[in-house]
């Protein structure tokens, strides 16, 4: 039973690192984004 239990915080633990560094990658890319939507904005204009 132990072992289950371990087994299901390991894999919830996995899961939630992902979900962080997925959403770090979004966070960073939109960024990003949007600093180059300034500076194309800003040049076009």
């Amino acid at each position: 039973m132990l072992a289950i239990n371990s087994e299901i915080f390991l894999s919830g633990f996995m899961i939630t690192s992902t979900l962080r560094r997925s959403t770090h990658l979004v966070q960073s890319f939109s960024v990003v984004f949007l600093y180059w939507f300034y500076v194309f904005s800003w040049t076009r204009s």
